[in-house]
């Protein structure tokens, strides 16, 4: 039983890794045009809008990041949550103003429309960030290379 959790955590770990990792590709390498689709929400001031777009782009790699290599995997975990759950509220808010633009979230404008699908697809990739946050896996993980945790694996 111990073996299928620590499985089913590494397909969790895995899983948003890539998933924030994908989303975060144009948002990082080109932040105009993230910034734009932010600005269409209209929750931000314009001066704000910038460098949240910024802040927000970099936060989802470096989260993704950290998943892959499983490095601080509860911390991260609790970040992916939280992303997911101001996602996921940014997009309840769209479907309350009937938004039927693209939201932005990943590479291309994939077709991905804003409101409440979205806000339900957010909210279920939230449970593999809960599921990690509780119980992380530490196989091909560097959390799992610290000294002493060798012993707690087995």
């Amino acid at each position: 039983m111990k073996i299928a959790l620590q499985v089913i955590s590494l397909g969790c770990r895995l899983f948003l890794a890539w998933l924030l990792i994908y989303a975060s590709y144009d948002k990082v390498w080109e932040p105009a045009g993230f910034a734009a689709s932010m600005a269409r929400y209209e929750l931000l001031p314009l001066w704000a809008v910038n460098g949240a777009s910024v802040l927000l782009a970099w936060l989802e790699l470096l989260v993704g990041t950290l998943l892959l290599v499983g490095l601080w995997v509860r911390a991260a975990a609790l970040w992916a949550a939280g992303l997911m759950a101001l996602f996921a509220g940014i997009m309840i808010y769209a479907g309350i103003i009937g938004a039927g633009y693209d939201c932005g979230c990943f590479p291309g404008g994939a077709g991905h429309t804003a409101g409440y699908g979205a806000a339900l697809r957010d909210l279920g990739f939230m449970l593999p960030a809960l599921w990690l946050f509780f119980l992380p896996s530490r196989w091909l993980a560097l959390d799992g290379l610290r000294p002493g945790q060798a012993a707690r694996l087995r």
